[in-house]
């Protein structure tokens, strides 16, 4: 799924023995944005862009967040993007391009 909205709030992403991904390169949030994840033996990979900023509040069971995103450039504090929710053998990608 790709998303261009140029004031992103926020989402639900639900997997169950999959996977999902969401490329939020183009889009742009105004303060804080949270996305809940709930994903059961499922993988989501995650596209951002390098200047937002990852907390990462998710619960996971045999699985992990990972952050491979290069270190082009310095976070923005007031571009924050709030990952809820869990995890239950699967794991979570965050990238950029």
């Amino acid at each position: 799924k790709n998303v261009v909205s140029k004031n992103f709030k926020g989402g639900d992403i639900t997997v169950f023995m999959g996977g999902s991904e969401i490329n939020l390169s183009q889009a742009d949030i105004q303060g804080t944005a949270s996305l809940d994840i709930t994903q059961v033996m499922g993988g989501t990979k995650l596209i951002v862009p390098p200047h937002w900023e990852i907390r990462s509040q998710l619960t996971s069971v045999f699985g992990n967040v990972e952050d491979k995103r290069q270190e082009t450039a310095t976070t923005n504090p007031d571009k924050v993007l709030i990952l809820d929710g869990s995890s239950v053998f699967g794991g979570i990608e965050i990238r950029n391009y």
